[in-house]
């Protein structure tokens, strides 16, 4: 037994809304993120913070993350400590934060940040939609 013209409409007509609804959707995420990025660019240019991005977190404990960071403006890498944040992998962030020994690892170059070190950060999305809205 096949479906009637009329289901088939339906279905259509349901498969091309949710299609629709989608593309919206990413549309506006983008568009946000896009926003976010521009937001974080004009607080980078007040001159408060260092720029680096988290390449990787390779640890999540119960008082924070350890990850590797790169420091955007060398492109060096560095062990770093965030304390009481599950920093995301492939954030931007403005820090105001020092190096020091990490016992753990017995580096003796950990950078140690503090919640109240980042002046600001956005998800690392934010940088690749502000680049697709600008297109």
């Amino acid at each position: 037994m096949h479906p009637s013209p009329e289901a088939m409409t339906a279905i259509a007509l349901i498969v091309v809304v949710t299609i629709a609804l989608t593309v919206r959707s990413r549309r506006v995420r983008t568009v946000a993120l896009a926003a976010q990025w521009q937001a974080f660019q004009q607080h980078r240019s007040s001159g408060q913070g260092q720029l680096l991005q988290v390449a990787r977190v390779y640890q999540h404990g119960r008082r924070g993350s350890k990850a590797v960071v790169t420091w955007c403006d060398t492109g060096r890498q560095q062990d770093a400590w965030f304390w009481n944040w599950h920093v995301p992998a492939g954030a931007f962030l403005l820090v105001n934060a020092s190096s020091g020994y990490g016992p753990h690892s017995h580096n003796p170059n950990v950078l140690y940040v503090q919640p109240a070190q980042v002046r600001a950060w956005v998800p690392g999305q934010a940088a690749r939609a502000a680049q697709r809205v600008g297109q």
